[in-house]
């Protein structure tokens, strides 16, 4: 028999969970949960994979901008060429933080204009294939967190349907959500690009616009995307930042019994340590009773290698 969370320690954190499935899943229990209300929403970034230095879609398009400029050194004057060819990381952490990250993302939704969704895909899978995280020396489908990989197999196992409900691209992270999470690509929630049905050569294609598909899945975004996509709140949610409070509030107030589970980054040996962007969140687990995962405590071990 295979052990549930065999990547965990034997916390209170670890034994809230697993408490948890067992009540939902055990018709005598009087938080049993039938198997269709049984919703678990999981962010991506920071909280299925890591996001530092930089969220990793950001990587993707930053080695497109640092080409760009490269090629037409014009593109200099606008202030993300600018900053990626500087290597300004403070530039980057401070539109990397969730209350600033929809202005970075219109700074870079001029890059794929003009993309077919096609053409997205086949530069998404290239680059993931190729790149490396710059500490880790691994490519970036293998700097995931392997409890939350079995954590969501165990949600699998009891009949749980999980979702991905990411600030990030919904066209990139569907790329590789099958291969690397188990998450079947219609069950990711993130943000999008317009996209138009065009011609080319009489031929008709979806290609990308500029602007975003309102609302940006990030904030209150979130409860309104999951509720458009799903049409149900989730019992569980997995998040680690200021922008994944109304995904838990979501839950909380669905009338069901629910379990919230906040990702702390404090692990600097075999991660990153930071609390930005997660000030506000760290504080209303606290006050809400929602579960902490602490890295350092409740992870043996942080990536699959």
């Amino acid at each position: 028999m295979v052990i549930p969370l065999s990547s965990w320690n034997d916390t209170p954190t670890k034994q809230a969970i697993l408490e948890f499935v067992m009540a939902v899943k055990d018709k005598s229990h009087a938080n049993y949960v039938e198997p269709k209300e049984r919703i678990a929403t999981f962010d991506n970034d920071g909280t299925l994979w890591c996001e530092k230095p930089v969220v990793n879609q950001l990587a993707r398009v930053l080695d497109q901008v640092a080409a760009d400029a490269r090629a037409n050194p014009d593109l200099l004057q606008k202030p993300l060429y600018r900053a990626t060819v500087d290597n300004d990381t403070a530039w980057f952490e401070m539109y990397s933080a969730s209350d600033k990250l929809q202005e970075l993302i219109a700074m870079i939704l001029e890059i794929g204009v003009g993309w077919t969704v096609d053409e997205v895909e086949t530069r998404a899978l290239a680059w993931l294939e190729t790149a490396r995280h710059p500490r880790f020396k691994l490519p970036y489908t293998q700097v995931i967190y392997q409890p939350m990989l079995e954590l969501i197999d165990y949600l699998h196992e009891n009949d749980f349907r999980v979702f991905i409900c990411s600030g990030g691209g919904m066209d990139f992270m569907r790329v590789f959500v099958e291969e690397i999470f188990n998450i079947p690509r219609d069950r990711t929630i993130g943000s999008n690009m317009k996209l138009a049905w065009e011609y080319r050569d009489g031929k008709p294609l979806l290609v990308r616009q500029l602007g975003i598909v309102e609302p940006f899945n990030v904030g209150a975004g979130k409860p309104i995307n999951i509720q458009l996509h799903i049409g149900r709140p989730p019992i569980l949610t997995g998040g680690n930042s200021n922008g994944d409070i109304e995904m838990m509030e979501f839950a909380a107030v669905s009338g069901k019994p629910y379990l919230n589970l906040l990702v702390h980054h404090d692990d600097c040996d075999r991660e990153y340590a930071y609390d930005r962007s997660a000030e506000r969140a760290l504080v209303m687990a606290k006050e809400r009773n929602w579960n902490i995962i602490s890295m350092k405590r409740d992870w043996a071990r942080i990536f699959p290698q």
